[in-house]
């Protein structure tokens, strides 16, 4: 089993870094039922997720953090579906909205994908653990440290499920995207019906209505 330590590493990292062009599209899905989740919000109440870099409240439970805020995306819908429904199997089409958001300025991104992670200070399983606080330490480790790792906007790494690339952007990068209202859809939209489908069966992923 592959121990993940916790951050800072023991020898100084040699980041890599992945630039994302102005002009690049990302791919987001979202409850707007949940913490008030906009196509391009940044959410402030944390941590909960796997790079959450938010302080938590003082004995560490969640809580809203007005100075920090965190955004997934992905690349691809299939990228998206299996990290929101992943471990449940099940695509949920009710709630859920999907937005393709657009960069507005270049954006640098510490890389995490295979080697990346180690030249980060950590391992390539830190995108994998089930411990999320282990994950969110790190998280905070490449944001408050930009004299090894930049002030990176975000973190891209490999999602836990079918290994394409995910993106988790910090408040840094809250002015780089827009989104107008014709490319946000609700996920059970007919448009979206049969990429939904699609990808949901490339993933071993069962529609819920299908």
């Amino acid at each position: 089993m592959v121990v993940v330590d916790l951050p800072p590493p023991r020898r100084r990292p040699n980041p890599l870094f992945h630039d994302l062009p102005s002009g690049s599209r990302l791919v987001r899905l979202f409850d707007p039922s949940r913490h008030g989740a906009t196509e391009t919000g940044f959410r402030s109440y944390g941590p909960l997720l796997r790079f959450d870099h938010h302080l938590g409240d003082e004995d560490g439970t969640p809580g809203e953090d007005a100075e920090r805020g965190i955004y997934y995306a992905a690349r691809t819908l299939s990228g998206c579906l299996v990290e929101i429904f992943g471990d449940t199997g099940v695509v949920d089409l009710d709630r859920h909205h999907i937005a393709s958001p657009i960069l507005r300025r270049d954006l640098r991104l510490l890389d995490l994908r295979h080697n990346g992670a180690m030249r980060a200070g950590t391992k390539a399983a830190i995108a994998k653990v089930s411990e999320r606080q282990l994950s969110q330490t790190w998280s905070r480790h490449f944001y408050e440290t930009p004299e090894v790792y930049g002030e990176v906007d975000g973190v891209l790494y490999l999602n836990a499920h079918n290994d394409e690339d995910a993106i988790a952007l910090y408040e840094r990068a809250s002015g780089a995207l827009e989104c107008p209202p014709e490319r946000v859809m609700t996920l059970d939209d007919e448009v979206l019906r049969a990429a939904v489908l699609e990808a949901a069966d490339d993933n071993d992923l069962v529609v819920a209505d299908a």
